[in-house]
Formats: structure tokens, sequence, C-alpha cells
């Protein structure tokens, strides 16, 4: 490995020590230009037609010891000692490909090594490696009876720090989907439904921040989680900050996704004052949510319109939550509890709480920092999960 490009080298096929066969990436592999010799180190007899067919078997050994084959081929540069000897290359070069050959481009008139008539290079696309056969994270399912309530969970990995996800009023456990096998690598990573979503109950009609944050601890508590890192996401943030709130003690690290958790300040009045007036509500139309940026309807319309089915799932009634959040507020001064390390992490198109505001909550925390997600609006982690992993990921590792 040099400068991040591996050097491929096949063990029989001619080369000069001058370079490699082929230089790869983590997703291209580049051939060197090769001739039509055979394995004892000469030029295929009978002139271009038999070279041609040898250079592209040869090509064929690199491809495959580089990780691709020839389906993979984006191009082909061909290079011609005599332009009279197209046709003949041609009809060898066809012969070789059962179906649509790859692009190509030829050059003639070139004096090339050992007197050889052609000589062909190509880039291809490297197909990725089969995954290691090792186990997959450990994954458990239950309910914890919680105030005459079932509140389920889930349980993927073991070890590490534990993760604890607290999903928003647009989705349940489920909708961490892209989150849970990246972060159960080395970790235990916890989802649960907030009362009324998913599969919990809300046999009382309480769901809202003054349970959840009773809720998630009595989850943690059941699991014998004495410490964790906390994400919560929109309404999740206001169960997290609850529950810091309840047993400051609780958190390792804490990541406000999307969320002010209910922290009011006049920076955060002001921030939100001067947000645009777009509707909240979604429209009738495929992928639109007001928890997702538009763009992803257009850009992924099939996990758009995931994201509106898993909003379905449950009993909890959003014109109901909405009040409920607004109605729970943290001043100022309570931000000292927060003492952990905190990520704010925000889509700067988030309608709902913009990126001032929450630059405005981080000046209230004692350690807080914020990450913007680009083109993303309220759910960053739905819409831009890679992005959203390595910044929650670089965060929780640091």
């Amino acid at each position: 490995m040099a400068d991040g490009v591996d050097r491929i080298v096949v063990e029989g096929l001619t080369r000069l020590p001058q370079f490699a066969h082929a230089g790869i990436s983590e997703q291209l592999a580049f051939v060197s230009g090769t001739l039509g010799t055979t394995p004892d180190g000469v030029l295929a007899v009978g002139g271009v037609e038999p070279e041609t067919t040898q250079a592209l078997h040869n090509i064929g050994r690199i491809l495959e010891a580089a990780g691709s084959t020839w389906n993979d081929v984006l191009k082909v540069s061909a290079y011609l000692a005599d332009m009279g000897d197209f046709a003949a290359m041609n009809r060898a070069y066809a012969a070789f490909f059962p179906g649509l050959p790859p692009a190509r481009i030829t050059i003639g008139g070139v004096k090339l090594a050992m007197g050889a008539r052609v000589e062909f290079e190509c880039v291809a696309l490297r197909r990725p490696a089969e995954p290691a056969d090792t186990a997959l994270p450990v994954r458990r399912t239950g309910f914890v009876e919680h105030e005459g309530e079932r509140l389920y969970y889930e349980v993927v990995g073991e070890g590490g720090v534990p993760l604890v996800l607290s999903h928003g009023a647009g989705g349940n456990h489920a909708v961490w989907f892209q989150q849970v096998a990246t972060f159960a690598k080395d970790r235990m990573v916890v989802t649960w439904d907030h009362r009324g979503y998913g599969r919990s109950s809300d046999l009382g009609g309480l769901s809202g921040p003054e349970v959840a944050a009773r809720d998630l601890l009595a989850i943690m508590e059941h699991l014998g989680i004495a410490k964790a890192d906390l994400v919560g996401q929109s309404m999740g943030g206001w169960s997290v900050v609850g529950a810091v709130l309840r047993r400051p003690g609780i958190a390792r690290r804490v990541v406000l996704a999307d969320t002010l958790g209910g922290f009011v300040s006049d920076a955060i009045v002001q921030a939100l004052a001067q947000r645009g007036g777009g509707p909240l509500v979604a429209g009738d139309r495929l992928g639109l949510h007001p928890a997702i940026d538009p763009g992803l309807a257009r850009r992924s319309p099939e996990l758009a319109h995931l994201y509106q089915s898993l909003g379905r799932m449950g009993t909890a009634d959003p014109e109901v939550m909405l009040p409920r959040l607004l109605a729970v507020t943290h001043q100022p001064a309570e931000a000292s509890a927060f003492s952990m390390p905190v990520l704010c992490v925000v889509g700067d198109r988030d309608p709902l709480f913009p990126p001032r505001s929450i630059r405005a909550l981080a000046d209230l925390l004692p350690d807080a920092r914020v990450v913007e997600i680009p083109r993303a609006g309220h759910s960053p982690y739905f819409e831009f999960p890679a992005a959203w992993n390595a910044a929650v990921g670089w965060f929780l590792d640091d």
C-alpha cells in the first residue's frame, strides 16, 4: 500500500519491473498497458488478431486479481502500431465479447514495445469484497411494564458504552434502522418506542415529554444500564433532557439531534421567530413530510415513503403531542446540569429548529459543539445517514 493505492502484480504474467500490472483504489482498478504475450514472455504468433485475443485474456487475469471482471470495465484504450490493422483487431476484439463490449478509444501509429502490433489498457469498477464470515451482533427485544404501560425496546450488540437512541414524533424504534448496525459493531445499542408509538401502549393517554423521561430511565434500569451515551432526535430530545435533569449522572455524552429539548432563552426565541413560515403539515404527495426535506422525496422516493409509513405506526396524535412538547420548557440555568460533552447536530434546512436556534442552544450548555448536515431537513439521520453517523461516531469516540 502506498498513498492509499494498492499495486497488483499477477504471477506468471509478463511485465517490466518499472510498472505493476494494475493500481487499485477502493472503487476502481487501473490496468496498465498490456501486450498479447504468452506465459513464456513472447508475443502471440500470427499478427494482430492472436495478439488481441491474448492481450484481452491477460487483462482478464489482472482484473480478477484486482477484484473485477470484464463486465466491470468502464473504458478500454487500444493502441495500434499500424491503423491498417484496425479491421483485423476489431474482429478478434468483437469475438472476445459475447455481449456489448465496453466503451473504447483506438489510437493508431504508435510504436509499441517488443514490436507488438497492439496494446490495451482499461479502467474498471471493483466489486466490494465479500464481508468476513464473522458473527452478527446479538439482537433481543422485550417490553418493560411501567406505570401501567408496556414499553417496547430492542437491544443490538454487546459491550462498550451503551448507546440509547430516542426517536422523534415522526417515527418509532425502527426509524433508526440506518444507525443500529453501524453503532452495534462495538457497543450495545438500545432503541425504544415512546408511549403511543410503534409497539408501546398509551392506555392512559399521557404520551409526552413528562412521562417519556421516566420511561427512558425505566428502560435503562430494566436493562441494567447505569450510564450511557444518549441520543435524542426532535421529540426524543425532550426525553433525553428530562432524563438527564432527573438523574444527571445517567449520561456519559449526549447528542441532541434537531432538537431544543425544551430549553428556551431570548436568543432561541428570536431564532425561532425568524424561521420561514412554510407549512408544517405534510401534503398529499408521496414522500412529503414536515420532518424531512422535500429533496429526499425527489432523490429517494422509496426512502421518503418509508418515513411517511413509519410515522403512521402507533396511536399518538401529532396534534396532541406538539402542544405537550411546547408546554415543557427548561430555563437557561438548568443547562448547567449538562456538564458532559454535548453534540448538537442539525440539518442546515431544518424548518422546525433551524441551525441558528440550535447554535443558541449550544451557547447555553457548558461543553457543546454544533454540526450542520448539508442539504438536510429536520431528520438528517434518516436523510443523510452516512454523514450523520460519521459526525456522531466521531463525537462519541473522541
